[in-house]
């Protein structure tokens, strides 16, 4: 007999469990236009022009190029267009982006002109996002309902039938939690065949947290010509989210009659903490003497995060039969690896008043994955096991992405420039992505949240100014930020584990504006 009220506590510290989609893949392995004024002023098109305390979490080569020590940080006012406040949350914000120093050494050795330290914060990725969207179905029998994805995963994972369909056992724990909880708050049953359709649904999420950037880096000048630089970036994760999803239910009676059969909430609270670690390291090469040219080139390396999650997530049924409440509270470990990351750059100034900079950086996130701690190995060492099955998802529509940087700053006068960029982004997701819910992945042992989205190409125009006081500085910037997706509250494949998602999508729009000032001194 099913219990009206119940709480369950599941433990996974080490093994066995995870929530985590190709979509979590594509959101560590991604990061924001951010930094100084300056760098996001001309798009982030810098790493062959050097000479700006960003360039540490891009081209360390590029702080080689400084010839006096630097100390700068960075405040943005962040607004996401169109947002609806959720969860006490709105669409504007504070952010603190950027503090660093670089710290130059004259050493005039031979062919070693200068040796610069830089120790940068950055915010690496914003999560601040709001969605409010959902769905009215005007057929009179309705549409595709999320009953219908707890049906299909207790079908496959946790039911046996006989020759003649007829169910044998039935336990929706071997499914997921979240077909769990549909089934103990009646939303199905599958022995009896029964799911409702849906009258209409709406979708409400606010997150926030970041991740921020700590880099570690020394850049070299040899001859004025060759600047070479290396960095160590440590990371630490602060990921927040808190969802629901409503859901308002049709029946069909014995005569078959549509009927208004009620309504449920699914809640979701999300938490990820961890941190992470990787190496970048990159070149500026000048390769004819007394003229500004320069080619440009860098690396990071895979980051590896180790990330710790806690959630809640509960489902409140009401029902034309009563009112029903179950829930899960899930703590659990995991490692996610991004991939390898590679830029090319070019940068050059004309008349010592006007500096012109171009980029192409590149990423195949088709090769970032997920591994979680199954044990230690014979020397005590902990040993992990790669999910394969996300593995494999990722490697079917993750794609490799380009990112296009081109800006220009012009020195008015000594004391006064102007900047423009254009920062361009491929999506990362192929359009027929979707939540599969049928691979033999463990990451299902403890989902709950269903929603997901295939998001666009991001536009970035970006327009600044800058000006100095001696050696004090002031650079202001402003980014426009145009993105779509396509949103799904969830995925039904009709119990065929060959289907793509059957749910329509929702077109959101995901366009911010930030609003920028970097306070700097030289010395």
């Amino acid at each position: 007999m099913k219990k009206n009220i119940l709480v369950a506590t599941l433990l996974a510290m080490s093994v066995g469990m995870g929530a985590q989609n190709i979509y979590q893949l594509e959101d560590y392995s991604n990061n924001d236009l951010s930094g100084t004024a300056r760098y996001v002023g001309m798009g982030g098109a810098m790493n062959a022009l050097g000479a700006d305390i960003s360039l540490m979490s891009s081209n360390p080569a590029g702080i080689g190029l400084y010839r006096r020590s630097d100390v700068a940080g960075t405040l943005s006012v962040v607004s996401q267009a169109d947002a609806d406040k959720f969860n006490n949350k709105s669409g504007t914000h504070m952010s603190f982006d950027q503090l660093g120093l670089v710290y130059c050494m004259n050493v005039d050795g031979g062919s070693t002109k200068f040796v610069n330290i830089g120790l940068g914060y950055r915010k690496h990725k914003n999560f601040n996002r709001l969605i409010n969207t959902g769905l009215n179905f005007a057929d009179p029998e309705g549409g595709p309902s999320q009953t219908w994805q707890m049906y299909d995963m207790t079908e496959f994972w946790g039911t046996e039938r006989d020759a003649s369909g007829n169910v044998i056992s039935c336990d929706p724990t071997k499914a997921s939690p979240l077909a769990n909880m549909g089934y103990e708050t009646y939303l199905y049953d599958n022995a009896a065949g029964s799911v409702y359709n849906a009258a209409s649904n709406d979708y409400h999420q606010a997150r926030w947290g970041s991740i921020q950037d700590y880099s570690l880096s020394l850049g070299f000048n040899f001859s004025e010509q060759f600047y070479l630089g290396f960095a160590l970036g440590l990371y630490n994760v602060d990921y927040n989210s808190y969802s629901e999803y409503n859901e308002y239910l049709l029946g069909l009676n014995t005569l078959n009659q549509v009927y208004d059969a009620g309504n449920y909430r699914l809640s979701n609270r999300y938490d990820i903490s961890g941190t992470g670690v990787d190496f970048k390291a990159g070149l500026i090469v000048r390769p004819i003497e007394d003229n500004p040219f320069r080619i440009g080139f860098s690396f990071t390396t895979p980051t590896y995060y180790s990330l710790r999650s806690r959630k809640s997530a509960g489902i409140v049924s009401v029902l034309d039969h009563g009112t029903y409440d179950y829930g899960y509270d899930l703590d659990y470990e995991y490692n996610l690896y991004t991939p390898w990351k590679f830029n090319l750059s070019l940068g050059t100034t004309f008349f010592k008043q006007l500096a012109v900079g171009a980029e192409y950086e590149y990423s195949d996130y088709s090769a970032s994955k997920i591994t979680y701690d199954d044990g230690y190995d014979a020397w005590g060492n902990r040993d992990s096991e790669r999910d394969d099955a996300i593995k494999a998802e990722s490697e079917k529509y993750l794609k490799g992405v380009s990112t296009f940087k081109i800006g220009a700053e012009w020195y008015v006068d000594p004391k006064l420039c102007i900047r423009l960029g254009y920062n361009y982004v491929t999506s990362p997701i192929s359009k027929s992505a979707f939540y599969n819910q049928f691979i033999n992945s463990i990451s299902l042992d403890c989902a709950t949240t269903t929603a997901y989205m295939n998001p666009s190409d991001i536009n970035r125009i970006t327009v600044g100014m800058g000006t100095n006081f001696g050696n004090f500085y002031a650079d202001l910037a402003c980014m426009f930020q145009n993105q779509k997706a396509d949103f799904y509250a969830f995925s039904t494949q009709q119990g065929n584990a060959n289907n793509i998602n059957d749910v329509p999508a929702t077109r959101i729009k995901m366009n911010q504006t930030k609003v920028m000032l970097t306070l700097g001194y030289r010395f």
